[in-house]
């Protein structure tokens, strides 16, 4: 048996890839990411492009752990309180309002529950 899962996929206002093939290869690796870490998000802000930096102590430095996307999601319990799950811990609103971002064309992905899946 498989699962649907209709997700909302954001970009923050005018970082929308403008070529498709580079926007459908970040949605991806955000669906897999969200698969890797058991996670059924109902929408998904990819906050950057690939980049090899982080932010600690409020200062920029390469990522020890390499290249990276950063991405933040939110399931049915995160819609309704507001709340997110963040790739990298940051001190400041990450998402703003649905006004203030583009969205994403909708990509439907299923799969087929592994042996352990709830």
């Amino acid at each position: 048996m498989s699962t649907i899962n209709m997700i909302k996929y954001y970009f923050y206002e005018g970082m929308m890839p403008q070529n498709r093939k580079r926007m459908e290869s970040l949605i991806a690796l955000a669906y897999q990411t969200a698969r890797d870490r058991k996670l059924y998000p109902k929408a998904v802000l990819i906050r950057s492009d690939v980049h090899p930096t982080t932010s600690r102590g409020g200062r920029h430095e390469r990522d020890p752990l390499g290249w990276h996307v950063t991405l933040c999601y939110k399931d049915d319990a995160h819609l309704a309180s507001g709340t997110h799950i963040a790739s990298h811990g940051n001190g400041k609103v990450v998402w703003p309002s649905e006004e203030e971002l583009d969205v994403a064309p909708e990509i439907g992905y299923g799969h087929f529950p592994e042996t352990g899946d709830n």
